[in-house]
């Protein structure tokens, strides 16, 4: 906003930098019997001898008992090395093609990511047990180039989508290293990585111009699930090893929701479920095994704190809980590790609001009430009325903490855009929120909120909490599944065709909906 003429100076303060952020990284567990993709053979190798036919391939060949087995060029290059004499070694495969050959005291590991437009998390796997070796997490380093898909997607279009997609592999890449120092062990010993993400992540990750998805009728590049060798990627694990992303749903709907469902198995009940993955972009599925429907809702950041005058992401300071006192208004809150107040994270805005509309600040319709009460004011530079949380002497940013009429409204659309989506799906089924057996609440907002407050705002339906289940990043957990069983591998495809998307900007009933969900009930 401000044109530079000369050389300057720049000092941003304490209170505007980036604190330490609590990322989710658990999730639902899931028993499962222990099958990867990814084989690990023990096998005793002969050593080539003099006037035999026989190749070191042919040898390998023979021990498996597997003619058609392929192998990966620098496989190959590294073959020789490990055959100069006899002794055992461990062959590792990849749907009938060779991609590794180790010595035989070595451990073999798999990595699953989970690429969120906000937060990545990466979990290194055991792949001879299927156990949990380490968990690592970061910021999306692509939040620079805008904090919602279609920013980076625009960004992306105008700028060459190698910049985004530089930017992720490195942050990928980062979180490997952490975990093999850590771990103590190499890089080179990890062969496959299994990955979930939307849509735009999933286009921007393998490099592939996301100009489909800025224009209606927003089809992906492809749908399928996808393997790609680590080198072709520049992903830091063995070069010979997989990259697997899971498959996507539609332009809106992407690999993470897919995870979701391997997570909550929804696809495999009799009863009717509906499974709820609240970001920036709302994800929502509603079936059975017989049937299921999914959509996108644009909720926007709001809920996150984006938008909002003292919204902030879920990091030191944050307020995430809240209460109200009825006589006084006089607010009783906690922030993320106990620090001085600096804003609201998205539990804390759910709250407020709640609050709000428990003791009478607040009516349905979203406006403000009048009160005789210092805290209830209205803002001389925008004339706005607002709420004051907290008094600047005992915050973190020396100003006041309020939420604003303004930020009422950013949250009603978000709420509203929401149970939107969640009330067309319903319709597509014939049925109501009585007919709902369980309600799946997927991702940080989900497992972090209030459930009553999240009820009493209409951010989710009225059911009885016995049926809503929390179950953290099961996006994440999805991807680690992918990556520990062929039989989630195969399902993964089979989930991809039965699923139905509905378009909610499409629907003839959408604006009466979307009106009608604004209202706080």
């Amino acid at each position: 906003m401000v044109k530079v003429t000369d050389d300057v100076r720049i000092e941003i303060p304490d209170s505007s930098l980036q604190k330490e952020h609590r990322i989710l990284c658990e999730g639902i567990s899931k028993k499962i019997k222990f099958d990867p993709c990814l084989k690990i053979k023990k096998i005793k190798i002969q050593k080539p001898l003099l006037g035999d036919e026989w190749s070191l391939i042919d040898l390998i060949k023979y021990e498996l008992k597997e003619k058609n087995l392929s192998i990966d060029y620098l496989a190959l290059k590294k073959l020789s090395n490990k055959l100069t004499s006899e002794h055992y070694i461990k062959i590792i495969e990849y749907h009938n093609e060779i991609i590794g050959i180790s010595e035989i005291e070595q451990n073999i590991y798999g990595i699953a990511v989970d690429i969120g437009t906000t937060t990545i998390v990466t979990y290194l796997m055991d792949m001879g047990t299927g156990e949990l070796v380490g968990i690592e997490s970061l910021l999306n380093p692509q939040i620079r180039y805008g904090e919602d898909v279609i920013s980076r997607i625009t960004y992306s279009l105008k700028n060459g989508v190698d910049i985004p997609h530089k930017v992720i592999v490195e942050g990928i890449n980062l979180m490997i290293k952490r975990l093999c120092e850590k771990n103590g062990i190499s890089s080179d010993s990890i062969y496959e990585m299994t990955t979930v993400g939307n849509t735009a992540m999933h286009h921007i990750f393998h490099n592939i111009n996301p100009i489909s998805l800025s224009e209606s009728p927003f089809a992906p590049v492809m749908s399928s699930s996808i393997d790609i060798k680590a080198r072709d990627l520049g992903i830091n694990i063995n070069q010979s090893g997989n990259i697997h992303f899971l498959p996507l749903i539609s332009g809106f709907v992407g690999a993470d929701t897919i995870g979701v469902l391997l997570a909550t198995e929804i696809y495999k009940n009799n009863e009717i479920s509906l499974a709820i993955d609240i970001g920036t972009n709302g994800e929502l599925v509603l079936g059975n095994k017989d049937i299921m429907v999914s959509c996108s809702c644009a909720a926007g950041p709001a809920l996150e704190g984006g938008h909002l005058q003292f919204g902030m992401r879920a990091s030191t300071g944050a307020i995430e809980t809240i209460f109200i006192e009825e006589d006084t208004f006089y607010t009783f809150y906690k922030t993320i590790d106990n620090g001085k107040p600096r804003g609201l994270c998205g539990s804390g805005i759910i709250d407020v609001v709640s609050e709000m509309l428990r003791v009478g600040l607040l009516d349905s319709s979203g406006k403000i009430l009048e009160h005789n009460n210092e805290r209830i004011r209205i803002n001389p530079l925008n004339n706005q009325k607002e709420y004051v949380i907290e008094w600047k002497e005992n915050t973190d940013t020396d100003q006041d903490i309020v939420i604003t009429a303004s930020d009422i409204r950013e949250i009603q659309l978000a709420k509203g855009a929401i149970m939107t989506g969640i009330n067309i799906l319903l319709g597509k089924l014939d049925i109501t929120v009585d007919n709902l057996e369980r309600l799946y609440l997927a991702g940080a907002f989900g497992n972090y909120i209030d459930i009553k407050n999240a009820i009493r705002i209409g951010l989710i339906p009225d059911i009885p909490l016995d049926k809503i289940k929390l179950v953290g990043n099961a996006a994440g957990e999805g991807a680690k599944l992918s990556l520990l069983s062929k039989e989630k591998r195969i399902e993964e495809n089979n989930i991809n065709k039965k699923i139905d998307y509905i378009e909610l900007a499409a629907e003839k009933n959408f604006n009466k909906e979307f009106v009608k969900s604004l209202k706080f009930t």
